[in-house]
């Protein structure tokens, strides 16, 4: 039986953060949700995102991932003249399965347009907050916008190599902005189908969950600053799975 159910302590760590000033312990001032579609990023970040803004905390809430702005309105002009229309299916998932050939004609365009965007919202939603004092969470985040390039580039014959411009760039705007705490979701294929189904959401394609498992773990693996928290969502309440969270989230100073 699934046990993911919206059940929470409502006392559960209400003191932990109220501590947090004048001791030795801190928060990371970037915190990233990384993880498999439908494992609850989303979802545990505005948990989490809530109970620091409750004990004072100055806290910015945000996501970036690839097919950012430029590159988005490319993607949609580009799926409605060449593809099929597709319920719930994101233009770029379109183009892949239907027109590969196209995107792979493209995708130097599309890179740079995503880049320049990433840019931009980068520079507003993570930089400026944190000069300002705040705390950010992020949603995927650098590790994700890589490993979907890598992904990308492998599926239409044109892989980036390891040294290129589009993994070093964004690699060097994380380090940019200090360090970084990242929590990696995940859950079986079956608890995630389920998911998808009660939001209304196209199952995901098994080699891009193989893909977010392997390659996006490995590389969240080696980005996070204070050691990676790998939490599997699948059998555990909302309320387990914060307590998991805010246990491990503390650093030392």
């Amino acid at each position: 039986m699934n046990t993911y159910t919206c059940r929470r302590d409502k006392n559960s760590f209400a003191s932990t953060f109220d501590n947090l000033r004048g001791s030795a312990t801190s928060l990371a001032r970037v915190i990233a949700f990384i993880g498999t579609v439908g494992s609850g990023k989303s979802t545990h970040m505005k948990i989490l995102y809530s109970r620091l803004r409750r004990s004072g905390f100055k806290v910015k809430m945000g996501f970036l991932k690839t097919g950012n702005l430029f590159a988005f309105i490319l993607e949609i002009l580009l799926a409605k003249i060449s593809t099929r229309k597709r319920r719930n299916v994101s233009p770029i998932r379109a183009l892949l399965e239907e027109r590969p050939t196209l995107f792979r004609r493209i995708f130097r365009l599309w890179l740079g347009l995503d880049l320049v965007s990433i840019t931009l919202k980068f520079f507003i939603y993570v930089y400026l907050p944190l000069r300002l004092g705040y705390i950010v969470l992020f949603e995927e985040y650098i590790p994700a916008v890589i490993s979907d390039y890598i992904y990308l580039s492998r599926i239409i014959g044109f892989p980036l190599r390891t040294n290129s411009f589009a993994i070093n760039y964004p690699l060097r705007l994380m380090k940019s902005c200090g360090p970084t705490q990242i929590i990696f979701l995940d859950a079986k294929d079956d608890e995630l189908k389920r998911r998808w189904k009660l939001r209304g959401s196209p199952d995901e394609r098994k080699d891009y969950l193989q893909m977010q498992r392997t390659l996006l773990l490995r590389i969240a693996r080696e980005l996070s600053s204070y050691g990676l928290i790998h939490i599997d969502t699948e059998a555990k309440t909302l309320a387990e799975v914060q307590k998991l969270i805010m246990t491990q989230i503390l650093v030392k100073d």
